[in-house]
């Protein structure tokens, strides 16, 4: 008995050791295939950033210019202190339990891992304000967009804004005083991530990323620290 089990948790191991493997092999194919290889930034168009804190990515925007308005989404009044409001946000979308309690990988709860690699309906919009940015390499990397694209990425981050029967989003604490978390639409998983999400909004608009980057490195491995087009 007890070496039928043994033998058990040996395939059981490997067969575990074997789809980590898989994953990762995948995650590093999808993070070097382009989608929309044949993007090139425009000379004159509107600057946004990809930022990453190590674990979660998401693209820094201004709150207002001519192409769009994210005042009725992100109202000052949101915050504890308004005078903290902004003029860019940093907007990333992920796992509940993870954005709450994981700001470094070291934060990980093994309870949240495994809601996250197995899926969850619990997710949120963040969005941080920060004052007149600047790159930052190889954190914040500039990036820049034709209005039509900006358009583009605007609609598709806006989708992930669950609203309340006002029709206004519904916010709650952050991590400190200049960011908040929105509740949201979606399902993560393993094969939808923070970084995927990232990712999927620029492919949407028809920029280059990689075609599946669930780890910050696949996406940021598009965006140059000088900013330009590759």
């Amino acid at each position: 008995m007890a070496t039928t089990l043994l033998i058990f948790l040996k395939r059981g191991a490997l067969a575990l050791a074997a789809i980590v493997a898989l994953y990762l092999m995948a995650a590093l194919a999808g993070s070097l295939l382009p989608a929309n290889p044949d993007w090139q930034s425009p000379d004159d168009g509107i600057e946004l950033f990809v930022e990453s804190n190590g674990l979660h990515t998401g693209i820094v925007m201004p709150i207002w210019s001519d192409v769009h308005d994210w005042t009725p989404l992100v109202r000052p009044e949101d915050l504890a202190d308004p005078s903290r409001y902004g003029s860019h946000i940093l907007v990333g979308w992920g796992h509940e339990g993870v954005y709450r309690n994981t700001r470094e990988w070291q934060d990980l709860r093994a309870s949240d891992a495994m809601s996250a690699i197995f899926g969850s309906d619990h997710v949120l919009v963040h969005v941080d304000h920060l004052r007149y940015p600047q790159a930052y390499p190889p954190y914040r990397r500039r990036l820049k967009v034709s209005a039509a694209e900006y358009r583009k990425i605007a609609a598709a981050i806006e989708e992930k804004f669950l609203l309340d029967d006002q029709y206004r989003s519904q916010p709650s604490p952050g991590y400190g005083a200049s960011d908040l978390f929105y509740r949201s639409h979606g399902h993560y998983s393993a094969l939808h991530t923070c970084n995927n999400w990232t990712s999927e909004v620029l492919q949407r608009a028809g920029i280059r990323t990689g075609l599946w980057t669930p780890f910050q490195g696949g996406v940021m491995r598009w965006f140059p620290d000088s900013g330009t087009s590759r």
